[in-house]
């Protein structure tokens, strides 16, 4: 009689493990197996494509960073998470990264700005400085920006850069013309010369009731004439 209920606890007992062995090893095992995927290679592939492939073995595609370039198609794939391969869990997303064609930016003007003030504004605008050459000019002064490429108003993609020239002032030898210094005082005559490239010559004053003193009443050379930048500048001053 012992014997019997020894066999029946050793028959519960193996059954009951048997039982648990099964639901808690056995059924996730081959639940896990069913819902296991191989995450397909998707780089090289369109978007459209990569989505496809995917939803066919039940997984999601998510674009997680964009490339803006000019070297390949846009919406390609060209890189991905997990990696091709692996095995992962049914449901599980694909996080990808794929191309775009860089925006186009309108070129800003850059011409008769500092070189400064030029490159503020391309970087605010997105735009690259490529290249600043330097070149005499006789219509911008010395600094200032001369010449541009592209030109104003053109569109460019985003990233690519804009040559610029800036001028170095005139050429040893251009002939500039002499402003009109008179009727204004000596101060604002002085710094004229300064921003034109003059100097200060001969300083002559003389009485003069009708114009307020230090007003400039005659010049020479006289307004207009063509003299080499650098040239002196004789004033004649009121009292």
């Amino acid at each position: 009689m012992k014997n019997i209920f020894k066999n029946l606890s050793i028959f519960i007992f193996t059954g009951v493990m048997v039982l648990i062995a099964f639901n808690f090893i056995l059924m996730p095992l081959y639940i896990n197996a069913r819902n296991v995927v191989v995450i397909p290679d998707l780089e090289g592939l369109t978007i459209d494509e990569a989505n496809k492939l995917s939803k066919s073995e039940g997984i999601e595609v998510v674009v997680a960073d964009t490339i803006f370039t000019n070297d390949l198609n846009p919406d390609i794939v060209i890189e991905q998470f997990p990696t091709s391969g692996k095995e992962v869990k049914l449901g599980r997303s694909i996080k990808v990264k794929i191309t775009q064609f860089n925006q186009k930016i309108i070129v800003p003007s850059l011409l008769g700005k500092t070189l400064r003030a030029a490159e503020i504004q391309l970087d605010q605008s997105g735009i690259e400085l490529d290249s600043i050459y330097y070149s005499f000019s006789s219509k911008y002064p010395k600094g200032i920006v001369s010449w541009q490429s592209p030109t104003e108003n053109d569109s460019i993609r985003k990233g690519f850069g804009v040559r610029i020239e800036v001028s170095n002032g005139l050429a040893p030898n251009d002939l500039v013309d002499v402003p009109d210094f008179q009727g204004i005082f000596l101060s604002e005559a002085l710094k004229i010369m300064q921003e034109k490239g003059f100097f200060e010559g001969k300083i002559q004053y003389v009485d003069n009731k009708k114009y307020l003193p230090n007003t400039v009443l005659n010049q020479s050379p006289k307004e207009g004439t063509k003299v080499s930048q650098g040239s002196k500048i004789n004033l004649v001053i009121v009292k």
